[in-house]
């Protein structure tokens, strides 16, 4: 009886191991199914599909607020989580410290390895762990509209002061000045750091030992964006978040000028062709040099999926054994830098194109990797911003109540 008990039991498993299996894996990310981009990973996925009838992969695009708020929490903690999902570096250290983010280090080859530059590699390491596929770069630069600026007799601002004197005469001929990330969260950070770091200023040092928070330079930066949205140079409210650039007052031809990312390039030209616009460095204080910063997504696989060698095997067939894969994603689905030396190699045509240049050749060497703080820190910050913006509260006491919050927290790490 125990022998056919155990032998029952064993089936058991190996019956649920093998449905489990056969189940189609689940690869989330954001936007919608009708995107160009997210039209070329569905047609990857067909790729796929046809040539790994064992290991089938099944996309779910979710809405951009969705995806980045409440929808992948909520799955993981139910235990329903994808197998193959994307993550900013926002939210990086969040997976990695819940133990969802499975080891990659088996695709990390030693050809790949030498591939990628290695601020690449470091932004997905921990302890000498990889655990995401980084497959691009995404510098963020100051998008200006040179028609509107001559309207009113200016030139592109090229530092704080100029930035404010510039809106102001914007304003009065009735031209939105500039557009900002409004909605609180990992991307309106990430967009504002550059601000940050150009006035001298940091979070924390880079051990996460000791914050840094409450000085000069970030009460400065804070009541740059204070003052944004308080004399209603920048709008209060964005659709979707202003990452999609194509739904802003930019695009139509109403804003001046906004902060955004490389991606923009392509919606931009592909939705509103007539539209003449240019690129540069984001504005910094009087005698302070040029910063941004880049992000980039990159592909986590879940370490809790019933079949995480299939969605490694995946992840690599994306984005590690070839050229063409990455260069389209790139060049194609995207205007964006690949982290690949052969991928950029490749692509050089198309990286000597207008806007592409200047990003190339002026914008991206400032520019510093987004920070993988903990979603506590990224909080903490998003919420001084908030103050700042919208309840109209000084840089410095925002800046010593996140500094108190902050260091609180550091605590905690020890």
């Amino acid at each position: 009886m125990k022998r056919a008990f155990t032998a029952a039991l064993a089936f058991g498993v190996l019956a649920w191991a093998s449905s489990a299996l056969a189940q189609p894996l689940q690869f989330w990310k954001f936007g919608t199914a009708e995107e160009t981009a997210n039209i070329v990973l569905q047609s990857w996925i067909d790729e796929w599909n046809a040539s790994n009838p064992d290991t089938q992969v099944e996309a779910r695009f979710i809405p951009w607020a969705d995806y980045t708020g409440p929808t992948l929490t909520t799955a993981f903690a139910a235990g329903t989580g994808p197998d193959i999902f994307w993550v900013s570096p926002g939210l990086f250290m969040q997976y990695v410290s819940n133990g969802i983010a499975a080891d990659l280090s088996d695709v990390f080859t030693p050809e790949l390895r030498a591939d990628l530059l290695p601020a690449a590699v470091e932004a997905v390491t921990v302890d000498g762990v990889p655990y995401s596929m980084p497959f691009e770069q995404e510098p963020v630069a100051l998008f200006y509209n040179p028609e509107l600026l001559a309207q009113v007799g200016a030139d592109v601002p090229k530092t704080w002061e100029e930035l404010l004197e510039t809106a102001e005469l914007l304003q009065a001929a009735d031209i939105i000045p500039i557009v900002i990330e409004p909605a609180p969260g990992f991307y309106q950070n990430f967009t504002w750091y550059p601000f940050l770091w150009q006035a001298g200023a940091d979070v924390a040092d880079p051990d996460l030992t000791e914050a840094t928070f409450d000085s000069p330079g970030a009460a400065a930066a804070l009541d740059l964006w204070r003052t944004l949205i308080q004399e209603g140079y920048a709008p209060r409210t964005a659709p979707e978040g202003t990452n999609n650039v194509t739904s802003t007052p930019f695009a139509s031809g109403q804003a001046a000028m906004q902060v955004v990312g490389m991606w923009a390039i392509a919606p931009l030209q592909s939705d509103f062709p007539e539209l003449e616009f240019g690129v540069t460095h984001l504005p910094a204080p009087a005698g302070r040099d040029f910063v941004t910063v880049y992000g980039g997504w990159t592909q986590m696989v879940n370490a809790r999926s019933a079949n995480v060698e299939g969605a490694k095997r995946f992840t690599e067939w994306m984005w590690a054994q070839d050229v063409e894969r990455p260069l389209e994603w790139v060049t194609e689905a995207n205007t964006k830098f690949s982290p690949r030396t052969s991928v950029t190699a490749a692509g050089a045509e198309f990286y000597g194109q207008p806007h592409l240049r200047d990003f190339r050749d002026d914008i991206l060497p400032t520019a510093r990797a987004e920070p993988r703080y903990p979603s506590e820190m990224v909080l903490i910050v998003s919420e001084a911003l908030q103050a700042s913006m919208f309840r109209n509260t000084p840089g410095a006491q925002a800046a010593a109540a996140a500094q108190r919050e902050l260091a609180n927290y550091i605590r905690t790490l020890d």
